[in-house]
């Protein structure tokens, strides 16, 4: 069977659903396929997401595909007939779409619906996209792929998925998170200037990230304890407020943002850190929190979307209703009591290992030989 992935949204600076997408290449790439062949499609600039000696084989898109507008009109008008010609049998739209002119079996993975419930923290282009093309895909879909219960959830809810044709298939955490030594985080703090306490965010500024109400928190948190807020994340969508509460806190001068930060330099980020924070109103998975347990940081989350559900006890929850100062409370309770955080950094360590990508790339061939023999019965 001549699988095809669509992995256009690849971006040369990652975030959210793109480092997803990446990590089910690596994936991929691990696997033994077997009598399938599977092809990826990556803009022009991207073909380094799939390494050279990989049985992947790579379909390069030309590179105005790199701008929204030419990856969606490539993807609607003019994938189909590439498909085609490539005689590929099932296609996969690893982020959120398919071509709707395609005919032939498909799997889409959606990764959230929050363009339809928080339209609100979204781009107007991402909503009016997603609301005309991740619906109608979903529901045309021989399998339904979605990172969490909260996800499968979501889709059924309000995308109209009948819940049989949904399948749940965590995320991986990659092979490169695990603690750093300790010159190569002495170089990190050297390289951005950091202290030698943090704690850390990871994420794009943007609205679900809920990030002043997590720099309000450590503005009383500040009071009590040494440490600074690190945040490491590109501009998002409506940033303005995160800047603007980073600028006007009264501790101001112990809070730093990094801006993006390459893959390569999360693993000594996050295993520098005293605690990984994470507390947002809304996510359909949450890579960093298990990313930072990976690497023997505690991580702290909200019951915001999946974040509850996919930490699981290894984390400690805050749930979003007892505001920042209950976020301040747990904060203090994490840094003063030694023997919590020691249990946290075990615990986490050996939950985290349960996720890896070529295990979600193993549930997903199986979910593409469902399809296909769906499609041919």
């Amino acid at each position: 069977m001549h699988i095809a992935v669509d992995c256009l949204v690849l971006s040369r600076h990652p975030s959210g659903v793109e480092r997803a997408v990446s990590g089910l290449l690596e994936g991929l790439a691990a696997l033994e396929a077997g009598d399938h062949r599977i092809s990826v499609l990556l803009p022009r600039d991207s073909r380094g997401a799939v390494p050279a000696d990989s049985p992947l084989e790579v379909i390069t898109a030309p590179g105005w595909t790199r701008w929204r507008p030419g990856r969606v009109f490539y993807e609607q008008a003019v994938l189909p007939a590439v498909l085609r010609r490539l005689r590929v049998d099932l296609l996969h739209g690893a982020a959120y779409v398919l071509p709707l002119r395609w005919e032939g079996p498909a799997v889409v993975t959606v990764h959230d619906t929050i363009t339809l419930t928080h339209p609100e923290w979204c781009k107007p282009l991402n909503v009016r996209h997603y609301r005309a093309v991740m619906t109608r895909s979903a529901r045309r879909a021989a399998a339904v792929v979605v990172p969490s219960a909260h996800a499968q959830d979501a889709v059924v809810e309000h995308i109209g998925v009948n819940r049989a044709r949904t399948s749940v298939v965590p995320l991986g955490v990659g092979e490169q998170f695990r603690p750093a030594g300790e010159e190569a985080v002495a170089r990190l703090r050297e390289r951005y200037r950091l202290p030698e306490r943090y704690l850390l965010c990871v994420g794009n500024l943007e609205p679900r990230k809920n990030l002043p109400a997590i720099i309000e928190a450590f503005e009383v948190f500040a009071g009590e304890a040494p440490h600074a807020l690190v945040l490491a994340g590109k501009r998002g969508w409506r940033c303005g407020p995160v800047l603007r509460a980073m600028g006007q806190s009264p501790v101001a001068g112990r809070i730093r943002w990094l801006g993006w930060v390459p893959s390569g330099e999360l693993a000594a980020l996050y295993s520098g850190a005293e605690a990984l924070v994470q507390w947002s109103l809304d996510e359909g998975f949450g890579l960093p929190p298990l990313e930072a347990m990976a690497c023997g940081t505690p991580a702290v989350v909200s019951d915001g979307g999946a974040l509850a559900e996919v930490a699981g006890e290894a984390a400690l929850t805050v749930p979003l209703s007892a505001g920042s100062q209950g976020l301040a409370a747990e904060l203090a309770r994490l840094a003063q009591d030694g023997d919590l955080r020691s249990q946290m950094i075990e615990r986490g360590r050996t939950y985290a290992a349960q996720f890896t990508w070529p295990r979600h790339a193993e549930r997903m061939m199986d979910i593409y030989e469902e399809a296909a023999c769906e499609a041919a019965h």
